[in-house]
């Protein structure tokens, strides 16, 4: 599903896409580890090795447990090395809390607030050492599976309604649910690719993206990965694949 809130490549591209230091790394990685396994919870209708331990439910309202949540997603969420060599952050790098992307009847992409019962919502980008295009890691800590499950199925439902999406001058043609990766560790993928054929002055473009999102108990993780013309769709998918396998790796450990 494409998006309007994440920086332009040269182009002007558009799409829908907790700096810790020092002492403060340690804090967060060590909350990290330690809730892991409570925020991968578990399904109440039996799954993958996500669903290895009941599922959990906290408050909104619970402070340590958004605090410990940011924690998780700031350990998860890729920072620039982590693509591979030659990628930088983009900006603004990090958005915090990340809008949720929705689709209007009219196709129309527009960004909204975080549904009741996110706990953390950390999106982190960067740009293509050749191309210059952006993409995104994305890690959202939910209340309970429910909601996680709620999240999935939007991000599905706005892929299925709208093959052609647009905001502002940016348009989208093709966009489809494609074939979800095989990773294990997740109860759901759902998967879209497409291409970015207008940019934010109207101009043509021909960007093919590809955006994952699997969710692993209460906790989901996306990534979009973006590439200029001349790449083939297969090789795009197969590098996105390996970005959300490395996600999940983070979220196992509960850290890099």
């Amino acid at each position: 599903m494409p998006g309007a809130s994440e920086p332009p490549p040269p182009g002007g591209r558009r799409r829908r896409t907790l700096a810790v230091a020092g002492a403060g790394v340690v804090v967060a990685l060590g909350l990290a580890v330690a809730l892991v396994a409570l925020l991968r919870g578990g399904d109440d209708d039996g799954g993958t090795a996500a669903s290895a331990s009941p599922a959990v439910s906290v408050s909104a309202n619970d402070e340590a447990a958004r605090t410990e949540a940011r924690a998780l997603a700031a350990a998860v969420a890729m920072d620039a090395p982590d693509w591979g060599p030659g990628y930088k952050r983009a900006e603004p790098y990090e958005i915090d809390p990340a809008p949720e992307l929705d689709v209007r009847n009219t196709c129309e992409l527009f960004d909204q607030g975080g549904r009741a019962g996110t706990l953390a919502a950390l999106r982190r980008s960067v740009t293509h050492p050749t191309t210059g295009l952006s993409s995104y890691t994305e890690v959202r800590v939910f209340t309970d599976v429910a909601t996680a499950e709620s999240y999935v199925n939007d991000v599905e439902s706005g892929t299925r309604r709208c093959p052609e999406q647009h905001s502002g001058k940016v348009r989208f043609a093709g966009v489809r649910q494609a074939t979800a990766p095989s990773v294990a560790g997740f109860d759901k993928i759902v998967a879209e690719d497409g291409r970015q054929v207008a940019d934010n002055d109207g101009a043509q473009t021909d960007y093919p993206y590809v955006v994952y999102t699997g969710r692993s108990g209460r906790t989901t993780l996306s990534v979009l990965d973006y590439d200029d013309g001349g790449t083939v769709q297969a090789r795009l998918a197969e590098r996105a694949t390996g970005v959300l396998k490395k996600l999940q790796q983070r979220l196992e450990s509960g850290s890099p």
